[in-house]
């Protein structure tokens, strides 16, 4: 996602944040000066907004870690201010294994709920409530959780096991990009395949941010409103990736793969590069050692960076990405997409079984292909 950068990394997988996540702090210090909170109030609500996205990326790190279980990696999780997403590089291949993915992030919330929850019994004895009547206060409008004698630690924890019962029972909502969604999607995907199963899911999922649209049309409360539409486009865009997904598995790399490419070597400069780039349509390049071994590639990320640094006169091996990730023809489109994505390359060469190089698989080639066959679709 562009405009996000990385903060840590656990268990080799990028947890990074995106640059609008810094305005939902914006907004908490808007919200403490209109409201005339003291410092301390506003520092609370900081650290409860951090606390509450500590819980999302562990949410994520469920679905992470179960995928790793069956042999799906995660390229990387990312937090904006809608939440967060764990970008899997492929679906599960089996209808369950999807559910149990989809299922352990909210039971990662149930569980921070579990280890939280005997707090309440700190806040029974020092308020003189029993927890009955804590936890009713938050379903009966006649009653108000913040007229109890609680403590800013109180309503730290309590409002965080609350918000892990709402992301655990909200993510359960039978709508894609919920877990829900993809739960009931993985259930009927043993009846029906894959596809029928998201077909229908996607239109419960619709069928849901409809009422949840016209329900905050309603109310008058423009995000509910703003969530259903957001559903509603999200569940499409699923099943298009579907669609995507099984159109690409039923080709292979031999259908596209460019077998004239032009070629540059390691002490090529990027003067030579640029001239081609003017002069022709090329934008990614394989570079070569004099003994014509495969070193590299230089992509268009790569030719741009030079341009900006006006390193013309550098050689072609300062910019370039040092190994490559190979193909066979052989290989299905959805594993030569996949390949690219996760190499960070826009190009991969494509190999012969001999070993004889056969010529080059682009990104933007996948891309003109997909787009040809939903057209034909």
């Amino acid at each position: 996602m562009r405009g996000a950068f990385q903060i840590a990394k656990f268990s080799g997988i990028p947890v990074r944040i995106h640059w609008s996540f810094g305005l939902i702090f914006l907004w908490a210090f808007y919200l403490g000066f209109r409201e005339n909170w003291a410092w301390a109030s506003i520092g609370w609500f900081l650290l409860f907004i951090g606390a509450l996205f500590v819980c999302v990326v562990l949410h994520e790190f469920g679905h992470a870690l179960t995928a790793r279980r069956y042999g799906v990696s995660t390229r990387d999780i990312i937090l904006s201010p809608i939440g967060g997403v764990a970008r899997l590089d492929k679906l599960p291949e089996q209808p369950m294994q999807e559910f149990y993915v989809a299922v352990a992030g909210p039971l990662v919330n149930v569980g921070i709920m579990a280890i939280l929850s005997p707090y309440l019994l700190f806040i029974s004895s020092k308020t003189e409530e029993s927890v009955p009547n804590i936890i009713r206060s938050f379903f009966n409008l006649s009653d108000n959780i913040f007229l109890h004698n609680l403590t800013q630690l109180d309503y730290f924890f309590f409002g965080l096991i609350a918000l892990n019962g709402t992301l655990a029972v909200f993510n359960m909502l039978p709508a894609f990009p919920m877990d829900g969604g993809r739960v009931l999607r993985a259930l009927l995907s043993i009846p029906l395949g894959r596809m029928q199963a998201t077909r229908i899911a996607t239109y419960v999922g619709q069928f849901l941010a409809v009422l949840l649209f016209a329900y905050g049309i309603w109310q008058g409360s423009p995000i509910t409103a703003l969530i259903g539409v957001f559903i509603f486009f999200m569940a499409a865009g699923e099943y298009r990736m579907v669609r995507m997904d099984k159109t690409l598995s039923q080709h292979t790399v031999a259908e596209v793969v460019r077998p004239h490419f032009t070629k540059f070597y390691l002490t090529d400069t990027m003067e030579n590069v640029a001239e081609a780039v003017t002069h022709g349509w090329e934008k990614n390049f394989l570079i070569f050692d004099e003994w014509q071994n495969l070193r590299g590639v230089l992509t268009e990320e790569g030719i741009m960076r030079a341009v900006k640094q006006q390193a013309f006169n550098h050689p072609v091996s300062d910019f370039m990405f040092l190994g490559y990730e190979a193909l066979l023809p052989t290989d299905s489109l959805r594993d030569a997409l996949a390949h690219i994505q996760n190499s960070n390359r826009a190009m991969c060469p494509v190999y012969h079984p001999d070993g004889r190089l056969m010529g080059v698989v682009e990104a933007g080639m996948l891309q003109d292909f997909i787009r040809m066959q939903q057209r034909m679709q």
